[in-house]
Formats: C-alpha cells, structure tokens, sequence
C-alpha cells in the first residue's frame, strides 16, 4: 500500500521493470478514488525513476500537491502502465505492470479555539 500526504514531497516505491516490455518506457499512473470514482492521470518519464537497483525496484519522488492538491482524500485504486506511444489515451493499449491501493491523507492542520465570555442573569 503506497501512503501519501498532502502537502508532502515524498519517494514511492514499485515494481515495475519485471513485466516491461520495452526498455526505457514512461510509466502512466492512474489514480481512482474509491468512494467517488475521481481519476488522477499522470505520465512520468523512464529518467524520473531515481532507483540505484532498477530490477530489484523502481523509486519516484512525487510531489502530492503537483497531482492531489484538490483531490479527496481516502482511498484510491492504481494502475501503473507501460507507456511506449506519448500519444497513447486507451489504458488497454498499454502493458499493465502494478496495481494496488494508495492512501492519501491530508496536511497536518491546527484546530482552532473559540473563547467565549458567559453572562448569566440571575432571577429572584
């Protein structure tokens, strides 16, 4: 399960170049929110992957807020595609190399107080 943050720059880790294809493919991310079917799309490039063991596992830093600043947060399905045509559109054109969930959370937030002065009116 990946774990994601708002407002984070954090690394996830995958397992992709044990069903590629082709060798130096871009990877298209497709993100689904479980409760609302809200899709978040992404291609990142074969160079973006920082990995020092690239057929161990593969390593991306992603920028939360680059794709999921106005996402909701909970859980999503992903899909990871081998991408070989930029101009590609059709997820069952392409290799399907992972799929899992993705938990993403918002940023940390402080809540706030109110203070109030009570007034009482005392009968007799």
């Amino acid at each position: 399960m990946i774990q994601m943050t708002k407002g984070a720059t954090q690394p996830i880790l995958l397992t992709l170049t044990e069903k590629e294809t082709t060798f130096g493919p871009s990877y298209w991310f497709i993100f689904t929110n479980r409760s609302s079917n809200e899709e978040v799309s992404f291609v990142l490039p074969y160079n973006t992957d920082i990995s020092n063991y690239k057929e161990r596992y593969n390593k991306f830093v992603i920028v939360t807020n680059q794709y999921f600043a106005f996402s909701l947060n909970g859980q999503y399905t992903y899909n990871v595609y081998q991408k070989a045509d930029p101009l590609e559109t059709n997820p069952l054109n392409c290799v399907l190399l992972e799929n899992g969930i993705m938990e993403l959370e918002g940023a940390d937030f402080a809540y706030t107080t109110n203070t109030t002065t009570d007034t009482y009116k005392i009968r007799q």
